[in-house]
């Protein structure tokens, strides 16, 4: 194959200015991943292949998580619902270094009164104040995996200060994945993310949340596009992309069959000789030989 070295640094010097939030181990991972999100930020559909690249394929799909959980938590984060019961954690910090929780007792139209769980102070407040100052959770969980969550989104944007910490989100990513990506997530514990198993071939039929203690996620990872649509899509969870990743390409026909109806974006990445393709979906199929001229850049 003869391929122009000089194709190929033009390509990358197109892509140079689309912003990305980590490191890339190679080139190649870094261009695809510039590839896939330029078509992500126009919503537009893309099918990117490799052949016999699993490394890399893993590396992408790491990349992408972040990116697309990033944006959802930027651009997407909805004001939480609360109501009588609710149990609340105090961000602000105290001499005593302790966690202070809350159950709101009353809610008399924008004024919530609030108790300790534990000394049953009662204090009231405007829901303007409350949101910035508290966050719901569900479960008892460590103080330092609520501040790793919030701190972790304000690094990852620069020391970005948001007037409340999001817990929930009006939209959400989900990717059509093989269980394996899901257990090498990077930062899966300061990244609210849910894995919904496939109950056919799982023993756990139980949803795994990545952060127990916030009841709403940033992204869903499901091996099935029939969890995908039976738990998420025919409930109106509202989805913004879904991620094809190296499985169910029988399922691509189908899913563009509901794209239309759902209002979401497709992304499919794949690692096959011979990828299946849909007319609908411009595809990039990197070769061997390609990938070792934009790794040598």
């Amino acid at each position: 194959m003869i391929l122009n070295e000089t194709y190929y640094q033009t390509l990358w010097k197109k892509f140079e200015n689309v912003k990305t939030l980590n490191v890339f181990n190679d080139n190649v991972s870094c261009l695809t991943t510039k590839i896939i999100l330029e078509h992500y930020q126009k919503n537009q559909p893309i099918h990117i292949n490799f052949q016999n690249s699993k490394d890399t394929l893993c590396e992408i799909g790491k990349h992408l998580f972040t990116e697309l959980a990033n944006d959802i938590y930027i651009n997407h984060y909805d004001l939480p619902t609360l109501a009588k019961g609710n149990k609340l954690r105090d961000k602000r910090k105290y001499a005593d270094g302790k966690k202070h929780d809350y159950i709101i007792k009353n809610i008399d139209n924008d004024t919530f009164l609030l108790e300790h769980t534990k000394n049953k102070a009662q204090v009231k407040l405007k829901y303007d104040t409350l949101v910035k100052n508290f966050i719901p959770i569900e479960q008892g969980t460590n103080q330092s995996t609520l501040q790793g969550y919030t701190r972790f989104f304000s690094d990852l944007n620069g020391g970005l200060k948001l007037d409340f910490s999001p817990t929930n989100f009006e939209k959400k990513s989900v990717f059509i994945a093989k269980k394996s990506l899901w257990d090498c997530l990077p930062n899966r514990n300061k990244i609210p993310c849910t894995y919904l198993p496939n109950p056919r071939e799982e023993n756990n039929v139980s949803e795994i949340r990545s952060i127990p203690a916030l009841h709403d996620c940033l992204v869903y990872f499901t091996p099935k596009y029939e969890a995908c649509y039976q738990n998420l899509l025919f409930r109106n969870e509202k989805i913004k992309t879904i991620v094809v990743f190296d499985t169910e390409a029988d399922k691509i026909e189908q899913i563009l069959q509901d794209k239309p109806r759902f209002g979401f974006n497709i992304i499919v990445v794949s690692n096959s000789f011979l990828p299946e393709k849909n007319q609908a979906i411009p595809c990039w199929n990197w070769f061997k030989e390609e990938i070792e001229i934009v790794n040598a850049l």
